[in-house]
């Protein structure tokens, strides 16, 4: 970094950021796009939705996020550009490693840039819902119409310049997830797992983030310097070193910790479902319409301005926003929500499993009325995670069928002391760690709350309760094999 002049912020995860200043008059830097209007509306954005109401320190925000995912990203692309190009030496590369290197660390700051408040639960209940489109698909349209003419005019990076123009629709590919790889360079796909991949730099920088704001200390540990120093690319593809074993399970045990104990949390859920509930009927008040068609009103759309203007129509609004903003207020303020959990129950998966197989809302609801006779309305959430593919490790004997059947979230297992790629049967190693993750939660309304946990109670002293039975696969009609052909998993 002494040929480029860098600022750095103090980071609680990374300690420091650098990112670029203006060399000269004129010059176009990292620090122009931080400073934008669309980055800095990330500092107005919950990082974890709802869970603030559960972990009062979690207020912390996508700003802080992307900040930490672009210092990531580029680092870890500046270290396997030399890798590849020894991997696959008559592979086309761009033939500059400091333009690879902003390239994914512009990736990296602006993943997030299209997220509205409650974050997920926007795309969720609202503009997935009704219009068909993620945050995903909003980042991508604000980077073309706000931020293009400042990202293409960028040619350094912290470690020095570079002569090829950046185009916005590289940066893209790296920020939304592909439905396959038609139209990807071989490069291009190996190097999408450091945005998307099974650790990629935004799922290591969002776990460490929410670990330490949640305070949440006891879920695992994350070995950063070891995942992401074992990474490297072999003829295989994206490898990580097999010293690196014990960091990955690691970071898998954590993943699955965390996503049980704070982003499937059950009163955060409870009071994301409530909200969840009211947000549609808030946006739709507000008449942004279509976020993706109206991009310059949803701007002003963040998590500060709705809480803030919830509050307002409580107190000198009336009718519909009156009635929005008392909800808001009685969820938010007095925590008082319209409906109450009453029952829960999870499983891990340790086998490859069909979504036929899994548990539906309509099975939990069934089983839960005739199990103990209850005629109230009930409702059912069920979350899950897909902790890894059954086969993580891969090994492709050659770039074409690297091509054709390469999975985001595989890597190849690498031996440096031998320097051989090892076979899939080291899957073993992991076996102890779940591929699947469900947990399941039934919801009454608060006034029959107490009544049908009385019930529940006399039952389970009678004898074993429903949260046994429902874990008790097979619930369909069959159970499939996953010795069948048809059945067996693959990574394509």
């Amino acid at each position: 970094m002494n040929e480029i002049k860098t600022a750095c912020l103090r980071d609680v995860i990374h300690d420091y950021i650098y990112f670029t200043l203006p060399q000269k008059d004129g010059d176009m830097s990292e620090k122009a796009v931080i400073d934008s209007p669309w980055l800095q509306r990330l500092r107005r954005i919950n990082q974890l939705q709802a869970a603030w109401m559960v972990y009062p320190c979690a207020t912390h925000t996508r700003f802080q996020h992307s900040l930490g995912a672009m210092h990531l990203a580029g680092n870890m692309a500046y270290r396997l550009y030399d890798s590849f190009k020894k991997a696959f030496p008559g592979e086309y590369i761009p033939p500059e490693k400091n333009y690879v290197e902003e390239l994914f660390r512009l990736a990296g700051l602006l993943h997030d840039v299209g997220h509205g408040p409650f974050g997920h639960l926007m795309d969720e209940v609202y503009t997935w819902k009704l219009y068909g489109k993620t945050h995903e698909d909003i980042s991508a349209k604000v980077i073309r119409e706000n931020l293009a003419q400042l990202i293409e005019k960028i040619d350094f990076s912290p470690h020095g310049y570079f002569s090829q123009k950046i185009k916005i629709e590289d940066v893209i590919k790296f920020i939304k997830t592909p439905a396959d790889f038609s139209g990807y360079e071989l490069w291009e796909q190996i190097f999408c797992k450091i945005m998307m991949g099974i650790y990629s730099v935004d799922i290591i920088d969002f776990l460490l983030r929410d670990k330490y704001y949640c305070g949440t200390t006891e879920f695992g540990d994350i070995d950063i310097k070891r995942l992401l120093g074992s990474a490297t690319i072999t003829s295989s593809g994206f490898s990580m070193d097999k010293d690196a074993i014990p960091a990955l399970k690691s970071f898998l045990s954590t993943r699955m910790s965390m996503f049980c104990h704070i982003y499937f949390n059950e009163k955060k859920e409870l009071f994301q479902s409530a909200l969840g509930r009211l947000l549609p009927d808030i946006i739709k008040m507000m008449k942004i319409g279509n976020p993706y068609e109206n991009i310059k009103k949803y701007f002003f759309v963040d998590d500060f301005s709705l809480t803030s203007m919830l509050t307002l129509w409580s107190r000198t609004e009336t009718g519909q926003k009156k009635e929005l903003g008392k909800q808001w207020e009685k969820i938010a303020v007095m925590r008082d929500t319209p409906d109450k959990l009453v029952l829960s129950g999870q499983k891990s998966y340790f086998t490859f499993v069909r979504k036929e197989e899994l548990l539906t809302e309509e099975k939990i609801v069934n089983n839960f009325r005739q199990h103990y006779n209850i005629k109230c309305p009930v409702s059912v959430n069920i979350d899950t995670l897909d902790i890894r593919l059954q086969n993580v490790f891969v090994r492709f004997n050659d770039k074409f069928i690297l091509k054709k059947e390469d999975n985001l979230k595989s890597i190849s297992l690498y031996d440096s002391g031998n320097d051989t790629i090892l076979g899939e049967e080291m899957n073993k190693v992991l076996q102890d760690i779940p591929v699947k993750f469900l947990l399941w939660q039934v919801f009454v309304p608060s006034k029959y709350s107490r009544r049908v946990q009385a019930v529940i109670k006399a039952e389970s002293d009678n004898g074993p309760d429903i949260a046994e039975a429902q874990m008790s696969l097979p619930l369909g009609p069959a159970r499939w094999n996953e010795k069948k052909e048809k059945t067996e998993i693959t990574n394509v």
